[in-house]
């Protein structure tokens, strides 16, 4: 071919590819289309996009492009709607949820839809049979536990946790994860010895399914290189085989050991007794499974918040103190219940108001779209992702004034947007939206709330959180607000604090409840193979513990919030007169009146012929 073809043929190519790029850049930007950043073909906006701390980026994009509610962006061929408004995330993942409810494939892991049918991961699946079944079996033992109070499982691990803590503070991040992990894997296979293996599971599986793990979860054609050239894919083989073979083993063990009648209730227990005559679960593999994902699920919606807890009350002293005056003034001395929840309304919104300032799961987690839809005007092609980003809707001023702030009392002042009644059911985290949406809500809303109570609740009952101090240069050591991984779900990055017992009578009694505590557990599971042994029957029956004799009435709005709480304001008796005027949103006056009449800072509360406290 003479030179000048050459040329002339290259040319041409060159002509069409830039006529091509023309064409695929004003389709991927149509003006007509949902707004959105500009995208370039073949790459959306993936060269921009930090793999940490993304939500940031979205919630950037989300003031410039959002103000619909939803922009549209695109990664690597991906269409993407992120929804930045709530009533936007109601209308597309609750009222629509038949068919907005599928879930978009994790690329670093094997089949995550169990579009193949390896029905391995419940929260990951598929909109399909094997999640409906998983998820009804899930819901039926979860409400079970939950009014079961857990079996005491909870209680008894919180005061393991609180013996850990007095003995070894330094090591309370991973003490932490151990009691969450010991918790689940006693309702799951009655053994919290298995929680250090469990915790490095859940771990290890929540990494490979972030966008912030495996580079293949971004650059998704990575992953359809060859295994011999592939060290992602190797190394998801080896985790995901591990953890399936840990999985069938405990049930396997847990058959074993109900065989010979040495299985205690928990939930491997009561499916291989009652629920597998009767499921369609289809076998071992699957029920293995599902049960698994139960624990470690369990260990993801705890760790992220109670440690954002820490965060929350060493930064802010105040509201420290005023959960410790109402644990100690409702509880009469002893570390509290879940029967004792309800009037606890200042411990309940400083938990949900740290799953706000600080929310475990700030970039939500996407659905797909199952059929080509019309929303606004707007067209929304089958297969496209709708991510519902949390970290916008908590940060929404109108809804949440002085966003960036911790705020607790717009859960307990009448006249701010959040407020409701009555306070001895809310504030609650239930049907919180860093639960998700529609029929991919969490099915261990209830649990997390209740592992939460007992936990923060004994932190309040027997430590002052305080910062650390250098043992050298005597200075107080930071605690990082702005420090995390950027995994799908979060956690604060490793951090030093101070757990500094309330009293030495108080720390005694700490470790004499877990001395008790400890007792009785081994007496019971002693006396349960003595009763083996003789053909006895076996029963177990959750301990009561004293209830004490003050009466304690119900909260009120008026005296629900603590005087000299509000930041930035002078401390007077009652309410602070500081008026939130942020996009609508004021404390009322009658508020501020009526909390008057209460002056102190002591938490008085008002209608002592409440039923609660007949």
């Amino acid at each position: 071919m003479q030179p000048l073809t050459l040329v002339l043929v290259g040319l041409l190519l060159l002509i069409l590819a830039v006529v091509h790029l023309i064409k695929a850049f004003r389709a991927i930007n149509d003006p007509n289309g949902i707004p959105g950043p500009t995208q370039i073909p073949y790459l959306g906006r993936i060269h921009d996009l930090p793999i940490q701390f993304m939500w940031v980026k979205f919630k950037e994009w989300a003031d410039k492009y959002g103000q619909g509610g939803f922009y549209r962006t695109n990664m690597l061929g991906a269409e993407y709607i992120v929804v930045t408004d709530e009533k936007v995330a109601e209308d597309l993942l609750v009222k629509r949820a038949k068919y907005n409810s599928d879930r978009p494939v994790i690329r670093s892991l094997f089949d995550s839809k169990s579009t193949d049918g390896s029905m391995e991961y419940l929260p990951l699946m598929g909109h399909n049979q094997y999640w409906a079944r998983q998820r009804k079996l899930s819901h039926s033992y979860l409400t079970e536990a939950t009014k079961a109070h857990y079996y005491g499982v909870m209680y008894f691990e919180v005061q393991r946790w609180m013996a850990r803590l007095i003995e070894n503070p330094d090591d309370f991040q991973h003490s932490l994860e151990d009691m969450s992990s010991k918790v689940m894997c006693q309702l799951t296979w009655d053994d919290p010895s298995l929680s250090e293996y469990c915790t490095k599971s859940a771990w290890g599986l929540l990494r490979q399914m972030s966008p912030a793990g495996p580079i293949t979860n971004v650059l998704t054609p990575l992953w359809h290189l060859p295994m011999f050239v592939n060290p992602w894919k190797r190394a998801e083989r080896k985790r995901h085989d591990e953890q399936q073979a840990w999985w069938m083993e405990r049930l396997l063990t847990c058959r074993e050991m109900l065989a010979h009648g040495e299985l205690r209730p928990c939930w491997t227990r009561q499916f291989l007794e009652k629920t597998s005559l009767k499921t369609n679960i289809s076998g071992d593999y699957e029920a293995s499974s599902v049960i698994g994902m139960l624990a470690l699920v369990g260990i993801f919606t705890v760790v992220g918040p109670m440690s954002y807890w820490l965060v929350s009350m060493v930064h802010n002293p105040k509201w420290q103190e005023a959960v410790q005056r109402e644990v100690d003034q409702v509880c009469g001395g002893r570390m509290p219940r879940l029967e004792d929840a309800p009037r606890l309304p200042i411990l309940r919104a400083c938990i949900k108001e740290t799953m706000r300032w600080k929310p475990n799961v700030p970039t939500g987690v996407a659905h797909e779209t199952e059929a080509d839809d019309h929303y606004r005007g707007y067209f929304i092609p089958k297969g496209t992702r709708i991510l519902p980003l949390d970290w916008c809707f908590l940060r929404n001023p109108v809804k949440y004034p002085d966003p960036d702030n911790f705020r607790p009392e717009r859960w307990l002042e009448p006249g701010w947007p959040t407020y409701q009644e009555p306070l001895t059911q809310y504030p609650t985290i239930k049907g919180f939206t860093s639960f998700g949406w529609g029929q991919r809500q969490c099915l261990g809303m209830s649990l997390t709330q209740d592992e939460l109570i007992v936990g923060c609740g004994a932190l309040a009952w027997l430590f002052n959180l305080k910062r650390k101090r250098d043992p050298v240069t005597g200075q107080e050591l930071p605690v990082p607000l702005d420090k995390s991984n950027s995994l799908l779900i979060i956690k604060p990055d490793p951090f030093q604090m101070a757990f500094e017992p309330r009293s030495e009578k108080r720390k005694m009694e700490a470790l004499r409840l877990w001395r008790e505590s400890e007792a009785k557990d081994f007496a019971k599971r002693e006396q349960w193979l003595r009763n083996l042994r003789e053909g006895k029957p076996n029963v177990i029956k959750e301990d009561k513990v004293p209830q004490p004799v003050v009466k304690v009435p119900s909260p009120t709005p008026a005296a629900a919030v603590p005087a000299r709480l509000v930041k930035g304001t002078e401390e007077t008796n009652g309410l602070s007169e500081k008026v939130v005027e942020e996009k609508g949103a004021s404390v009322s006056g009658k508020a501020v009146g009526d909390v008057r009449k209460e002056a102190d800072i002591r938490i008085n509360i008002a209608r002592l012929d409440s039923p609660l406290c007949r």
